[in-house]
């Protein structure tokens, strides 16, 4: 019997957690670390809770670009995919710049973006989409390809034209690749964002952050990237949610259909 299930899954995860804290925290204070060079937990912590409230305010301000450029990003790249997947001359025209695109060094892009959009939300949200860009446009590609072709010729032999072919039968096949992208994407995003605040901005995580390391701040340097680890998490976690509850549903709607 496999000891873990859904309902004990975080315990390990957690008693980890714990166990590499007090041992973090031993190991600071006996070999008597400066805390420029490694502050103890309880040092972060204590600075987490001091400045909890800009915290939470640095990180909802990166959410918010990293979601933008999420969604943008995605729209684009589901538009783009069906063009590759209907038009041959498109993909070979286009594609390789995709690729080009997902090759350059993203903080190369970032000084561009600070001088074309200045240091507002919008650069940052197109840096966001820039990055997670790449994994929907080749997830949703293949997903839309992978439609077979027996399938798609009898669909035409019922008049199908190519809206009902794409909408219901290559997109049923597609969805898992989509929602593979879309989890990765969520993370990229959010790395995105940062960055882009790392280059030009006078708030976000990323720019406490950027500030932290000036100032050798190292608790607060820490604790910044703690919320930007945990926003990455809970935006994947949001993703993770709602493919859960879409395939709940979709299986629903498969079981009405077949009835």
């Amino acid at each position: 019997m496999n000891i873990i299930n859904k309902h004990n899954r975080w315990i390990f995860p957690i008693i980890t957690l714990i166990v590499v804290l007090i041992f973090w925290e031993v190991i600071v204070q006996l070999a008597d670390i400066p805390i420029y060079q490694l502050p103890a937990p309880s040092k972060i912590f204590a600075t987490i809770i001091q400045n909890l409230a800009s915290l939470i305010k640095d990180t909802t301000i990166t959410f918010i670009e990293a979601i933008l450029g999420f969604l943008l990003a995605n729209i684009l790249s589901i538009i783009i995919a069906i063009g590759f997947t209907h038009s041959e001359i498109f993909e070979r025209s286009f594609y390789p710049y995709a690729i080009a695109l997902k090759s350059i060094p993203i903080i190369a892009i970032a000084p561009l973006l600070v001088l074309w959009f200045g240091y507002g939300l919008l650069g940052k949200i197109v840096m966001a989409a820039i990055i997670s860009f790449f994994p929907l446009v080749v997830n949703a590609t293949l997903g839309l390809k992978s439609a077979n072709q027996e399938y798609i010729d009898l669909m035409k032999s019922l008049s199908a034209n190519k809206r009902q072919i794409l909408f219901k039968l290559r997109f049923h096949i597609a969805i898992p690749y989509i929602f593979s992208a879309l989890k990765i994407s969520s993370t990229l995003s959010v790395v995105g964002a940062i960055i882009g605040e790392m280059t030009g901005a006078k708030q976000g995580i990323g720019f406490v952050i950027l500030m932290a390391s000036y100032n050798i701040n190292t608790p607060m340097l820490f604790a910044a990237i703690i919320f930007a680890s945990a926003l990455g998490i809970i935006f994947f976690g949001l993703m993770s949610i709602t493919e859960s509850i879409f395939f709940r549903n979709y299986s629903h709607i498969q079981k009405k259909e077949l009835l």
